[in-house]
């Protein structure tokens, strides 16, 4: 608490880690902060439409930058490997750094990025730019989260979760036909530099909303490969990176997918995203609700729903009204997953998520990448019908992991956070000053 001009400030100085523990009340008479949650938000949309804006412009930069199609797709993968790099060092090297300036630093580095890759010269500066934005994607994925869910009281942070990931999620869907309408219009430059105002309008908002947050919580080096030595993280982070491979396998190859599946043309391809966005939002948010009492279905029917489409959409031609169909409940799946994988790392990591959310971002960056890779070989070798089969597999197969006990685990109501991880009595530090204990309070 801090005397101001106009009054009295009160700063919520609580380290990511403590006050990330799922079974943490709190504090009497506190208020939900979602204009900073909106905040974090931003910087999530502003960071993955950077991250994917090339997407919807592949052949326009490759040309200008006089590389082939398939070197321009490093665009894509260079900032996704770099993520995963990016992520566990961040996490160990950040434990004295005020958490909102992290934040505020990396929307930063993202408006440098984009403002470097509309001035490229070249591939090897573009692909500088990308690496510099693959840092600011492990960082934001592993500290948004984890910081909106501080700014809200326990039964909100499933929501949190959920507008931070929509930020996520909506930039996904955007930046295909956002990307393709600027390049249009003007040049693939000037995409860049939209971008670059999305990065300058959450730096903004997050300096005007969010609070001081003081510092996180010191992460050993060991305490990250926690998320794979204990079954029931594992098996969260098994089935998410899964499906996130199996989504972005085919959902990299969606524009020339529906053109071959259902001959549409650019402007129908672009109202399909925008109705495979509009699904995704709804499943977005009412995962934030169901989050809380059914996690595990949760995730394993966002699998199953992604599986389900991919395998159908591989075995349907020319019905363009079941393949829109189909695509809408693609996107409800996909919409699920951010917020539901998330959520499973904070519940089966409460005493160290961020070192939890560190692996589990190098994952699924990896799955993205490798996913995309690996889809594009594939329809090039077997055509749109061979990828979509691809994705339906791996995504069931993720999807079904959760099957077991130890999927179960997650949402026994009977396993407290220290039964979950296995560490009962080890690792779990003593709650700030202010937040209720709620071992001390049971007892």
């Amino acid at each position: 608490m801090t005397s101001a001009r106009f009054g009295t400030v009160v700063h919520r100085v609580v380290p990511a880690h403590l006050a990330c523990r799922i079974g943490a009340r709190a504090r009497a008479g506190e208020r939900d902060a979602w204009p900073a949650v909106v905040a974090i938000a931003l910087g999530t949309f502003a960071l993955v439409f950077s991250e994917l804006i090339p997407v919807g412009l592949l052949a326009d930069i490759s040309g200008h930058l006089h590389v082939s199609v398939g070197t321009g797709g490093l665009m894509v993968v260079v900032p996704a490997i770099t993520a995963a790099v990016a992520a566990p060092l961040l996490t160990l090297c950040s434990a004295r750094l005020e958490r909102r300036a992290v934040l505020v630093g990396l929307s930063a580095l993202v408006l440098v990025s984009d403002l470097i890759a509309g001035l490229a010269p070249g591939i090897g500066v573009m692909l500088a730019a990308r690496a510099v934005l693959g840092v600011c994607v492990g960082g934001f994925w592993v500290f948004g989260a984890g910081t909106a869910i501080t700014l809200v009281s326990e039964r909100a942070r499933g929501t949190a979760v959920a507008v931070v990931s929509s930020g996520i999620f909506l930039a996904t869907v955007a930046s295909l036909p956002a990307g393709s309408l600027i390049g249009a219009l003007t040049t693939w430059r000037a995409a860049f530099a939209v971008a670059a105002v999305f990065a300058v309008i959450a730096m903004a908002a997050q300096l005007a909303a969010v609070p001081r947050l003081g510092p996180g919580g010191q992460v050993r080096p060991r305490s990250l490969l926690t998320v794979v030595t204990r079954p029931v993280p594992r098996i969260g982070l098994i089935a998410a990176a899964a499906i996130f491979f199996a989504n972005f396998a085919a959902y990299t190859y969606i524009g020339p997918l529906l053109h071959a599946r259902a001959g549409l043309g650019a402007g129908a391809i672009t109202l399909v995203l925008l109705g495979f966005g509009l699904a995704g939002a709804a499943a977005n948010f009412t995962a934030g609700v169901t989050v809380r009492a059914h996690l595990r279905a949760t995730l394993m029917g966002s699998g199953l729903l992604i599986a389900c489409s991919a395998l159908l959409l591989a075995a349907v031609t020319a019905a363009r009204p079941l393949i829109i169909a189909l695509v809408a409940v693609w996107g409800l799946g996909y919409g699920a997953v951010p917020v539901a994988a998330q959520s499973w790392m904070a519940r089966a990591m409460p005493a160290n998520v961020e070192g939890g959310l560190a692996l589990f971002v190098s994952a699924l960056q990896g799955s993205l990448a490798a996913g995309s890779a690996v889809g594009g070989i594939v329809y090039d070798a077997e055509g749109p019908g061979g990828t979509l089969v691809l994705a339906g597999v791996v995504a069931a197969l993720g999807a079904l992991t959760l099957l077991g006990r130890t999927g179960a685990a997650i949402s026994s109501p009977r396993a407290g956070p220290a039964d979950l991880t296995g560490e009962r009595g080890r690792d779990v530090p003593a709650p700030p000053p202010g937040v209720i204990d709620p071992a001390a309070n049971s007892a």
